[in-house]
């Protein structure tokens, strides 16, 4: 028996997506880590203008390719320079990946049931439910990345589409640069696997890759072309920095993280997943179902190159979620009944209507707290063009400075530790600091006292003090 109407299900299952997720965007303030950071690059192309160079803290930046940064500069020139909008782009993406992950399953299988079921997985994973009220890329990027696959899909049977999955790999690879080739890596493994070999010299394909790769070789091109070598040594570094970094003590470097993270955040599906995955594996080795070899492969080439780099947040995984809710479904679909299946429908969305009403209810707290209080301070403060000197809780906490980044008109600068804090307040009169409480009292009894006598407090927070030497 299969679902009667399954398009008003799909819609309600729309509906409720977009209710969850952009009442969430409701929510005051932006994360330090990474929201303040990409939304500020975003408002510096606005103020100044230049959308083709990325500007970070009043310096050129090449650490990331564009894309996620036009998108935010569009969405304010759209809905202004607020959080609200910096928050947009990411939650429309989010929408979109769970309508394209219908699709997906439906030209992966054919069946309306199973689609509707990985699309209520997926809107139902807290964790890039979560993710999808962030002004990060990850979200984007899953997009992209379930774009460029699903067109794959579509051109095994139709090869025009060979060449239009070049358009949302160009956008990958512009989003997250190299890992946008792991899209390129499933295609050609399951190619291998499923034996169908003769699209490797298919010039549709072909096409496509050179079209994904136009993408990036333009925009990169032409920053080598402005800027020099620089451009590509500096995103090389960035990029190494992210395989090989220094554990530190971090909790993101164990080799086991992704596990553990699914152990953490992937509940109530996990059980399901993991029965998914083991049947799609088996088919694959047993009969060498194409579908069981997508699914497998996609897995694959997304969990094992990102448990070997050193730097594994569980966020960084989020373009395989896609495959996960399609594996949970076929496992799903094992244990719910024909005749159960519009019960099982009808009580998803009584839940997730109910979820709507609870986050109307109950509003998650405010971030960057300190931020918006001291930000209009510092900024009233300080001289045109002065930076503000940030230290906090000795140690680099960027988090304060991006958010000041955002919501402040300044740039900062941060001091490396204690010692290079009080040279700076010493060295030069009218400087406006924001500092931790705890080492703003360390700092007072560590200058001279006929100098942090003539300090002026500006304003408090309930963690840091804005001053002026």
């Amino acid at each position: 028996m299969s679902v009667r109407n399954p398009k008003a299900y799909f819609f309600l299952l729309v509906a409720i997506s977009a209710m969850l997720l952009f009442n969430s965007l409701r929510r005051t303030g932006l994360a330090g880590y990474d929201d303040a950071f990409f939304a500020h690059q975003g408002k510096e192309m606005v103020l100044s203008g230049d959308w083709w160079n990325v500007h970070f803290n009043g310096h050129l930046a090449f650490e990331y390719p564009p894309l996620y940064f036009w998108l935010e500069a569009t969405s304010f020139q759209l809905f202004g320079i607020n959080d609200f909008a910096a928050k947009l782009p990411t939650a429309l993406c989010g929408l979109a990946t769970f309508v394209l992950v219908y699709f997906l399953t439906y030209e992966l299988t054919g069946q309306s049931w199973l689609s509707l079921l990985a699309m209520l997985v997926l809107m139902s994973t807290q964790f890039f439910l979560k993710n999808a009220t962030h002004a990060m890329t990850d979200v984007p990027f899953t997009f992209f990345f379930t774009l460029t696959i699903f067109a794959y899909i579509k051109g095994l049977q139709k090869s025009i589409y060979l060449v239009l999955l070049g358009l949302p790999l160009g956008l990958a690879l512009l989003t997250r640069s190299i890992i946008g080739f792991l899209a390129v890596g499933i295609i050609v493994a399951h190619l291998i696997l499923t034996k169908r070999y003769k699209f490797f010299w298919s010039p549709w394909l072909i096409l496509g890759f050179l079209l994904a790769l136009a993408f990036p070789f333009a925009w990169y091109g032409s920053q080598v072309h402005l800027h020099g070598g620089e451009v590509l040594a500096a995103h090389l570094r960035f990029v190494n920095s992210k395989i090989h970094a220094d554990s530190g003590g971090n909790n993101w470097t164990t080799v086991f993280n992704y596990p553990m993270s699914l152990l953490k955040y992937y509940w109530p599906w996990l059980p399901f997943l993991l029965v998914g995955l083991a049947l799609e594996a088996r088919a694959m080795m047993e009969t060498k179902d194409s579908v069981a070899t997508l699914l497998t492969v996609w897995v694959l080439f997304i969990f094992i190159p990102f448990s070997f780099a050193q730097t594994r947040y569980p966020r960084y995984i989020m373009a395989v979620y896609p495959a996960f809710s399609i594996l949970s479904a076929i496992a799903l679909d094992r244990v719910i009944a024909a005749g159960r299946r519009e019960l099982f429908l009808k009580s998803a969305c009584a839940v997730g209507g109910l979820a709507f009403c609870l986050v109307l209810m109950f509003p998650a707290k405010a971030r960057a707290t300190d931020i918006l209080a001291l930000a209009p301070i510092a900024d009233a403060n300080c001289l045109p063009g002065q930076r503000v000197l940030f230290y906090t809780y000795e140690n680099e906490r960027w988090d304060y400075q991006w958010q000041f980044l955002w919501y402040g008109h300044h740039y900062t600068d941060l001091a490396a530790d204690m010692n290079d804090l009080a040279s700076r307040v010493e060295a030069k009169e009218n400087t406006t600091a924001i500092v931790d409480k705890q080492s703003f009292e360390k700092l007072r009894h560590q200058v001279p006292s006929n100098v942090s006598q003539n300090w002026k407090i500006l304003g408090e927070s309930e963690n840091l003090v804005c001053f002026r030497s």
